[in-house]
């Protein structure tokens, strides 16, 4: 995705607020009954003439609850981590 860790995390927040941490090993996100861990590596990024576009992989794994709590819990993560386009 073309972020910044950070950024990624900040939408989390936003989204999600007492119910995102962070440790050594990436992010975990805990609610609709479920719990979602993002590992999130910084790749190198892309420029097109003087735009510079960051790009980060995250692996998501699901830690504790049911398939149907993740998969919403994933939807939300989904939708607020979307970013505004052309």
């Amino acid at each position: 995705m073309n972020s910044t860790p950070a950024e990624f995390e900040r939408a989390l927040r936003l989204a999600f607020a007492e119910g995102v941490t962070g440790d050594d090993s990436g992010l975990l996100l805990a609610a609709d009954g479920a719990q979602l861990h993002f590992a999130l590596r910084s790749e190198k990024g892309v420029c097109i003439g003087a735009l510079q576009l960051p790009f980060l992989r995250v692996q998501i794994s699901v830690r504790d609850g049911s398939r149907d709590g993740a998969a919403k819990l994933l939807a939300r993560v989904d939708r607020a981590t979307l970013r505004g386009g052309g």
